[in-house]
């Protein structure tokens, strides 16, 4: 079937196909009056139907009396969490401590919200530090189940959000935050575009023609306030920040919030978001791909040590900000102070072991 026949392999879905379509047909003979070169003779006119009927009703049968049991598959996976949790437990209870620690000061400042009004910049800063946290929850929980590669690629989404966040913190600037609100009809105008060029194709329906002239009465809007250039980049709302010609880029948003120094960690996580040969580096033994590295969680620590301390130290950059805005005079260096306390004890569970997979 493929290109290489020696590489075919019998039973690669169902077990058996052709021993039981066989055996089906001889006991059929048997049973029946017929002699065999009668029976052959009158199957042979119907056997493509009947190979392809074979097919149907056997495939259908896998489907419906499947042997998978959801409960034996949820003990597995939390008895692989467990273990890797209770193996490197010092590691994870500071991890999980920090982001808890973020998780009940954002708890405590939406609940509050809700009787103050505030301005553009705390609206947007607040609802991004509510998404970092989400991200590195989803960290948390890539970590348990020992996927590190799955890790860096939502620590690549904290990041870039969290830079989004610091901008608006540092630059304080209601109009910037607005801009950056209003920015997003960029991308919604990609997605409406990109649907209506594909929805048949995924049998889907097609949007309600409002959906397209509202947009486009949305982004005349934002031609008319702040020029074509504004939606023509993809960070087209910070581009006043660079005077002269220069158009804004990630890049340079992490400069002004003065985060460069994680650069090369944020490249190394794209590495795993596009596809490139790069990307399985993770997974090589010299110049060798090991395929079975490629299925198979970690359970080392060494493997742990990145995503957990660069997202702490995200997140303990951004608390900076969060910490001065929302605590009370009296309470806030108490405040600062835990935090940073958390964060050192869960850097200090880190040793330096010699990188070792669980298989070899």
């Amino acid at each position: 079937m493929g290109r290489f026949k020696n590489l075919e392999i019998q039973g690669l879905l169902i077990d058996n196909f052709g021993k039981t379509l066989i055996d089906g047909i001889n006991n059929a003979i048997k049973t029946s009056d017929l002699t065999e070169e009668e029976a052959f003779k009158k199957i042979a006119p119907k056997f493509k139907k009947l190979i392809s009927d074979y097919e149907e009703n056997i495939s259908s049968l896998y489907v419906d009396h499947h042997k998978f049991k959801l409960d034996s598959f949820l003990k597995t996976h939390l008895r692989n969490q467990q273990k890797i949790a209770k193996t490197h437990q010092a590691s994870f209870v500071g991890f999980i401590l920090y982001i808890n620690g973020c998780y009940n000061v954002y708890e405590k400042i939406i609940e509050k919200l809700k009787r103050k009004k505030v301005d553009s910049t705390l609206n947007m800063t607040v609802a991004l530090y509510g998404l970092v946290i989400r991200r590195a929850d989803e960290i948390l929980n890539q970590l348990l189940s020992g996927y590190i590669d799955g890790a860096m690629i939502i620590w690549r989404s904290l990041y870039e959000n969290a830079i989004t966040l610091l901008v608006l913190a540092l630059e304080n600037n209601n109009e910037l935050a607005d801009k950056y609100f209003q920015h997003s009809v960029r991308n919604s105008k990609r997605k409406i575009l990109s649907y209506q060029k594909n929805y048949k194709d995924l049998k889907f329906k097609a949007l309600p023609k409002s959906t397209e002239r509202n947009l486009q009465n949305e982004i005349d809007k934002m031609n008319t306030r702040y020029g074509k250039d504004f939606l023509d980049n993809e960070y087209g709302w910070a581009d006043n920040l660079f005077p002269g010609k220069q158009k804004a880029n990630f890049m340079l948003l992490e400069e002004r919030a003065e985060m460069n120094r994680f650069r090369p960690y944020y490249i190394l996580s794209c590495e795993h978001v596009h596809s490139n040969f790069n990307g399985f580096k993770h997974f090589m033994e010299g110049n060798k791909i090991i395929l079975p590295w490629l299925v198979t969680p970690e359970f080392e620590l060494d493997a742990f040590i990145d995503p957990m301390q660069f997202t702490v130290s995200i997140l303990h950059e951004i608390n900076d900000y969060i910490l001065y805005e929302f605590s009370i005079e009296d309470e806030y260096n108490v405040n600062v102070l835990l935090m940073r306390k958390v964060f050192e004890k869960q850097q200090q569970t880190f040793d330096k072991p010699k990188r070792r997979r669980a298989n070899s």
